[in-house]
């Protein structure tokens, strides 16, 4: 789950490693036989169900593990999408330290932007992941960058919605920075409409087999919270119930299903 934006606001994989054994073919009668030629099998892809690999179940030691794999991987011609995964375990990794080593947070955050800032040509989950750790890390900002780091990272979860209105994850990103923005400030216009949104659209969006289908849980869980807020228990109830039936795994979206 995110956290809020404001303080105050507040081994290497088997990769390249399968070789197939030498085969030695004998003929009747031959008195010895010559090696046939060596078969490798593909080297298994490192994002073949990556999203698995990184859960809230996943440990710390097993997320860096992953970004050191995909770190090796990273080449220009590369797929983004190890940009995208590497960014995602280290959003990941933010949380397991948030608490306990804030400068490691930070650090994680400051990794998982460097990593999505590096694609040449971002498209709408690069951009709306990218705005979600931008947000986090504006806990460690001072106050005078906060309201322009607070922009960018609104600018590009609009931008995430641009290039792919039906973008669950760009939708998320876009009332995550709008839930998260004092009233002061002008939040709490925008959160509640965008998570219905993300909730109504599909998992996945971009038919590339590598492309994310994370989020519509938590935009369940928020969603409800933006109905508590407002002083609405049956849609408070509606909502977490029909994300609890889906996610009963997600642990606030089933208390908030139990509430009378």
């Amino acid at each position: 789950m995110a956290r809020s934006f404001f303080s105050s606001w507040r081994p290497l994989a088997a990769l390249l490693a399968l070789a197939a054994g030498l085969a030695l073919a004998e003929g009747p009668g031959a008195a010895a036989a010559a090696p046939a030629k060596a078969k490798t099998r593909p080297a298994p892809n490192p994002l073949d169900g990556i999203q698995h690999r990184i859960t809230w179940r996943t440990t710390a030691a097993e997320l860096l593990a992953l970004v050191a794999e995909l770190q090796v991987l990273r080449t220009p011609a590369a797929s983004s999408y190890l940009n995208y995964w590497q960014a995602y375990a280290y959003y990941h990794l933010y949380f397991r330290v948030h608490a306990s080593q804030p400068a490691q947070a930070e650090s994680y955050l400051q990794s998982g932007i460097a990593a999505l800032e590096a694609v040449a040509a971002p498209n709408s989950e690069h951009l709306a992941l990218l705005s979600l750790l931008q947000g986090l890390n504006l806990e460690y900002s001072t106050f005078v960058l906060l309201p322009v780091r607070a922009g960018i990272a609104q600018r590009n979860a609009e931008k995430a919605l641009a290039l792919h209105a039906r973008n669950l994850r760009a939708c998320y990103a876009l009332a995550i920075h709008d839930y998260y923005t004092p009233k002061i400030y002008g939040g709490g216009q925008l959160a509640q409409r965008y998570f219905r949104r993300a909730v109504a659209l599909p998992d996945k969006s971009d038919r590339n087999p590598y492309a994310p289908d994370w989020g519509k849980a938590d935009a369940y869980w928020y969603l409800a919270r933006t109905f508590a807020a407002a002083g609405q228990p049956d849609s408070v109830r509606h909502y977490a119930q029909q994300g609890a039936l889906r996610y009963p795994w997600h642990q606030g979206l089933v208390n908030l299903a139990k509430k009378p």
